[in-house]
């Protein structure tokens, strides 16, 4: 399951950047940049959920002892 994880966080990481690179910055509010803005936005949301179920495992794991 940890390999799993971080394959996840890798790949999220992944289209973090990818949908970056993908915003036109000189016509940040065109059409075009709509579709990669919210790609952008939610491969976050994606990245902060995978790392919050990291952390919870983490936590779990010290207080089961």
């Amino acid at each position: 399951m940890k390999k799993l994880e971080k394959i996840l966080l890798f790949l999220t990481i992944l289209l973090v950047v990818f949908n970056l690179t993908q915003l036109n910055v000189y016509n940040f509010l065109g059409d075009e940049n709509r579709i990669a803005l919210i790609c952008f936005i939610l491969s976050l949301c994606a990245l902060i959920l995978i790392l919050i179920l990291m952390i919870s495992k983490r936590i779990k794991n010290r207080y089961r002892d």
